[in-house]
Formats: C-alpha cells, structure tokens, sequence
C-alpha cells in the first residue's frame, strides 16, 4: 500500500472507490475503515517517495527464476557482480580524482590573479576575488536550482534513506550524479565552507545504483532486484568515503555506520574490495597527475589528507584535557545543529527548493562570504599582499584541506585573536552555507571549525601548562569533537582520520573524543543529517523501536480501509481496482471466507496485463491452462520498474478486458503477517531487519484484518500515549 506519487502510503481512497466494481467481489476491506495514523505522524515525505522492499519475494515466478539461476548461471553471476563491484571503484575513484584536480586548477588561478593585483589596490583585489567567487557559485546554485534540487546538499541524508527502506525519485540518478560532481567543484571553488566529501559520498553511491542497470550477460536486469541494487548502492557510498580521504577501512565502517542498515560479512567483503579498489585509483593517478609522484609510486596524495605528526606523545592527564574537549565539542555541535534546524525550516517556508529565490540567495550568501573572506585577515593589521600573509591570516583564504593541515603541523605561533575571529565566523558561514542551493558537504568545514578552536586550546595551555602533545594534536582532537558533535558519528570517523593522518597511536584519544562530544550533543538534539531527514518528514526507521511501542499492538496502528485482489479475477476488474487506488502492493483473499492468502506488487501486476496475452496467461472462462509470464520477460523490461497504469491500459484490446487472469504465480505466499495482538515493536524489528514494505495483519482462520506500512510505525513525538 505504498503509493506513487504521493508517498510511502496514500490511503485516501474515496468512499466510492470503497464499493464494489464489476462482478467480482473485490473491495476495499472495511473493518470500521479507521487508520492507524493516530498512532503515528502524518509523514507525507519528499513527493513521488517510495518505500522499497528488500524481503525475498516468495512467487512461484521469482522462485523458479532464482533456482534456475543458482542452478544453471549463478556463477555468471557471481562472476559480473563481483566486475560490476570493482568497476563501481574505479570510476567512483575517478570521479574524485576529477573533482580534485578541476578544484587544484581553479583555486591556483585565483590565487595567481590576486598575486597579479597585488599593486592595484585592494578595492580592484576586492571585486575580481568577490566576482569571480560569486560567478562560481552561480554555476553551482543554478544546477541545484533550475537543474536538478537533489545535488544540493552533502546527499548524505538521501542515501542514508534509501539504504534505510526509503526512495526518493531521481537521487540516485545519472543526471544528479552529473549535477553533484559538476556543482561541487564551483561551489567549494567559490570560497563557500563546503566539503567535497559528502557530494563524493553520495556520487559514489550514484554511480553503485547506475551500475545495477546492467545485465550478466544472458541474465537480464538481475542486479537491479531490491537487495542487489541496495549492496552496490552501499558498496558506492563506501568507496566515496575511500577516495574522499583514502580510508578504505573508514569508508567501510561509515556505510555501516551511518548507510547500510542491512549488512552482512558478505556484503561487507564486497564493500571493503570496492572502496579499496577506489582508494587505489586514487593514489595511483592523484599522485602523478596533480603532485610530483613518479607513476607508479603509491603516495598521500588523494583529496583530503592531513599528513602525520612528528611526536605522537601524549601524557596520561591529557586524556581527560581531551575529553572536555570532546563534550564542549559536542556543545557547539549541538548548538550548530539547532541553528542549521532554524535557519532550514525558515528556509523551506520562505525560500523553498529551486527557482530564483533559492538562486538569488546562493549569490547574496558567497558575497557576503567572499567579503568576509577578503577583509577579515587584514582586521588586526598586518601584511595586505596575499603572499606575506600569515599562517593565521590565511585561514580565511585557503582552502579547507590546507587550512587544516596548517593547523595540525605549522610550528609557527598562530595569531590567538585571529584564531578566535576565524572559529567565530567559520561557524557561522558553515551553519549559514548548510542547506543553501548548492552542493555541499560538512565534513572538512565542521573539521576546520573544531582544529581551529583546538589549536587555540593547545597554544594557551602550551604557553601555561608542560604539554607533551603538541598544538596541532590539540587541532585534531578539536577537529574530532566537533565533527562528531555535529554529525553524531564515532568509530568510522575514528578511523577515517586515523587513516587520513597515518597515526593509529592516537586512536585513544580520537576514541574518547568522540564518545564524550557524541554523548554531550545527543542530551540536547539528533545529528545533523537526522534533523535534515526529519525535515524531509521522511519515515526513517531508525536501529530500535521506542519502548511505548511495547505497549502498542498491530490492531491500534494498522490501516484497515485496503484494496484487496482475488486469486483469479477478470482483465477489467483487475484494472479497476489499480486505477482506483495508489497503492504498491495489494493482499489477496478468498472472496468467500477474506483468508489471506498472499500479497501481490503492483508492477509485477502491471507486467502481467502488458505481457499476459504473449505468454498465455489471458485465458477465457472454463479453461484450465494458464501461462505464466517469466520473471526473465518482466526483468527485460526494467523490473522492478514498470509502465505507467495508462499505458498498461492502452496496451490492451477490448476483447482482453473479459478474459481471466490467475494471480497466485505471481503473489508472495510466504510473506510475514502478524496476528493483531501482536506488539508493535515486533512489527518495527520486522521491518527494520528483514527490509519490509508492507506487513498483512490478520486474525483467527487467518482473516485479513488490516496492513502495515513504515508510515505506521512513527510514533508521534507529542503524544504516546494509547488513542
């Protein structure tokens, strides 16, 4: 009973869709026809949102289908899925070194021109670094805003939903790959705290989806199947992390972390080999293509790396300097959250999600930014030519990879108060740029936030205190707490800049700092990307349920106002019902008694009535042979995509409409159902293990009561208590 377009499970079906049509007994079962949306929020998500199911679909079709394959080509198979995992790590590893080299381009030139202007004043510097600034963000702003609006943003909340159960049209599409990886670089390029690594991410993951379009050779679309496409989608997601930091090891535990909610050792094996292969394409070419490594020579070089440290000392005291850093970490976290969550709501009521509004602001912010940017190093005096600027005072003007690793090994005293000046406002552009109508991820802008304030508490206890650490170990622990404060993750970012520094000596204290500003900032709000995902009213289901659902059971949340199918019923009835309603998946009953019996998917009934005549399955009344359209047919045309229900209509002829159709080859016998005295925890624990997207809910003989859908399982965060 997921719907299209409308979202996850559109129920407002009139009341004459309710009444029988035709002959058939097929109806919309009326058991007091109530929702169990009182017991949940009224979630209508992204439009066109779908839920997908990554159960095994158990129709005597499917099943026929995947033991002919294991039988026969399984290891055809195994042997393309294992092509198409090493090939999504090459190309996401070549998207990233395409990013990175377009940035290091763009970056040298506009540095270059304000070396050129040196002697031409400041106010001619000023207008060629805004306006250059600002005709880069331009390009960026105008592919989220008139081109496609899911390339704004990291992607990360998008991919973590999809992963999750949830599909959101088009975010995983070729054209939003082309519009994130394009737009990144103009808008990180334009001086805006945006990070390359999000838009990686979510790229990567784009290009893992694209990917499962492909065949095995004689086998048909059999990666674009729910379970499939999800493993390559997640294997993509790792390997962007890979190539972003060259952490293969972090990619991996990021998409378990914060993606996969589905994993397993042979998923995760998979997913390793991907971002590997993707950190080495990496390394292999970044290196000699935009440093001074010989071909050949495995080097650092990949986008965002922060080098080791000379002295990896530290004394034991130290450990409890760095988890109050850890906890005030997780208080601007906090803090960045909150303000992000206001400035987004403000921003979906007044400047919505594309158009010229959205754009204008896009230009407005990289002014404003750009001239900050420009006149902030030369607020305490000192050096106006870029070039004599000083560590602190370039800062402002240096990208943030750079940026970051001058905090973490300059040995040169940075300036204190420009420090300070530089947290301030770079906390307040990063909350700020969040949300605006380009790409952008938060990783390195939220890493240079919490480094600069760390190296600002290392320097003041340095010039007070005997410290065996260095400053720029207090740059990193900062960089930790506030990273994790804001976006809530813990081992994978551990590890992802264990890898990107070379120094697992530090795990302890990245460990204990990232558990304390994790802990501080979850006393006050979700993570980052969670408040996005809620604003998005996106029905996440999150790794367990809420204790009230103890006390609440199936038949206080189901729907029970269903469109129901008959085992075999006519051309026209069965049109009248998918035009009647929405709904993605429909149970069918016995006419007689409202047994269940199954539950049957929409587009596998739209293949059958576009394929049915062609393969035998329409058959007139009183004959007992059918045929059986192979699941073969339907994967050759895209399934689990299908036709729109009008041309489903227009493919048949009129002397089809009276002919019968029999649905039990194609309906899930073997699907779950719970009793209605079951507790909804154990319908949550269902969906969320084994990838559910609809749950019958049945009573005694097993009489269909009702159906349950993610929807049902949000509980409402004002009032829990029993409707």
């Amino acid at each position: 009973m997921d719907t299209s377009p409308t979202l996850l499970d559109d129920r407002r079906t009139s009341p004459a869709s309710r009444k029988t049509s035709g002959t058939s007994e097929v109806a919309a079962l009326q058991v007091g026809c109530r929702s169990g949306a009182k017991r949940a929020t009224l979630k209508e998500g992204p439009p066109g949102s779908e839920s997908i199911g990554y159960d095994l679909h158990e129709s005597l079709q499917f099943m026929e289908y995947a033991n002919g394959v294991a039988k026969n080509k399984g290891k055809i198979k195994g042997f393309f899925r294992w092509i198409y995992i090493c090939t999504i790590g090459v190309a996401t590893g070549a998207v990233a070194i395409a990013i990175q080299m377009a940035l290091h381009k763009t970056f040298e030139v506009q540095y270059e021109l304000q070396d050129a202007l040196a002697e031409h004043g400041l106010g001619l510097r000023y207008v060629a670094w805004t306006g250059i600034r600002m005709c880069l963000a331009a390009v960026a702003g105008a592919l989220v805003c008139y081109v496609q609006p899911l390339a704004g943003g990291s992607g990360i909340p998008e991919i973590k939903c999809y992963l999750n159960g949830v599909d959101v049209p088009g975010v995983l599409h070729l054209r939003t790959l082309v519009a994130k990886a394009v737009g990144i670089v103009f808008s990180v390029a334009s001086g805006l705290p945006c990070g390359k690594e999000g838009p990686m991410i979510h790229s990567g993951a784009a290009v893992g989806s694209l990917m499962t379009h492909l065949s095995a050779w004689k086998l048909k679309g059999p990666f674009r199947q729910p379970q499939e496409a999800r493993d390559m989608t997640a294997a993509g997601a790792a390997a962007g992390v890979a190539a972003a930091f060259g952490a293969p090891i972090g990619g991996v535990l990021f998409a378990v972390e914060e993606g996969a909610s589905h994993m397993n050792p042979r998923i995760l094996v998979r997913t390793f080999v991907c971002a590997s292969l993707a950190t080495l394409t990496v390394r292999f070419f970044l290196g000699p293509l935009d440093g001074d490594l010989d071909w050949g020579l495995l080097g650092t070089e990949v986008p965002v790396e922060f080098g080791r440290f000379p002295s990896r000392n530290y004394m034991v005291w130290e450990l409890l300097i760095f988890a109050l850093i850890g906890i005030a970490g997780g208080l601007f976290g906090a803090a960045f959250n909150q303000l992000n969550y206001r400035l987004t709501t403000w921003r979906m009521v007044y400047i919505g999600s594309r158009g010229t509004r959205r754009f204008l602001e896009v230009l407005f912010v990289t002014m404003v930014i750009a001239s900050v940017n420009f006149w902030a190093p030369l607020m305490l005096g000192g050096e106006t030519e870029r070039a004599k600027f000083t560590s602190a005072q370039l800062l402002f003007q240096e990208s943030g990879n750079t940026g970051i690793k001058a905090l973490f090994h300059d040995e040169t005293e940075f300036d204190w108060r420009m420090l300070l000046i530089f947290s301030f406002l770079h906390f307040a552009a990063a909350c700020w740029t969040y949300g605006l109508g380009v790409p952008s991820g938060l990783f390195v802008p939220s890493l240079l936030a919490g480094a600069s304030l760390g190296r600002l508490v290392g320097q003041l206890l340095r010039a007070h205190v005997a410290l065996e650490a260095s400053p720029g170990v207090y740059a990193l622990i900062g960089a930790t707490a506030f990273l994790s404060g804001m976006a809530r993750i813990t081992i994978s970012l551990a590890v992802i800049l264990m890898e990107t520094t070379g120094d697992a000596e530090f795990g302890l204290p990245i460990f204990l700092t990232v558990m304390a500003a994790k802990w501080t900032g979850d006393k006050f709000n979700k993570g980052l990307y969670d408040i996005h995902i809620g604003l998005k009213k996106v029905p996440l289901l999150e790794h367990f349920p809420e204790k009230d659902t103890l006390t609440i059971q199936a038949g206080h949340v189901m729907e029970t106002c269903l469109k129901v199918v008959e085992p075999q019923m006519t051309v026209r009835d069965l049109l009248q019902v998918l035009g009647g309603c929405k709904h993605n998946g429909f149970p069918v009953v016995e006419s007689s008694s409202w047994r269940f019996l199954g539950l049957v998917q929409r587009n596998s009934l739209h293949h059958l009535l576009q394929s049915g005549k062609a393969h035998g399955a329409f058959r007139v009344h009183g004959e007992s042979e059918r045929g059986i359209v192979p699941f073969e047919v339907m994967a050759g045309k895209g399934y689990p995509d299908c036709e729109s229900f009008e041309a489903v209509r227009e493919s048949l002829e009129l002397e089809d409409l009276e002919k019968v159709v029999d649905l039990t080859p194609y309906m899930n016998s073997g699907c779950y159902t719970v009793p209605t005295e079951a507790v909804m925890a154990r319908c949550f624990m269902l969906f969320r293990t084994m990838g559910l997207r609809h749950l019958p809910v049945v009573g005694k003989d097993l009489k269909l009561q009702g159906m349950i859908t993610r929807k049902d399982l949000i509980l409402e965060e004002e009032d829990t208590e029993l409707a």
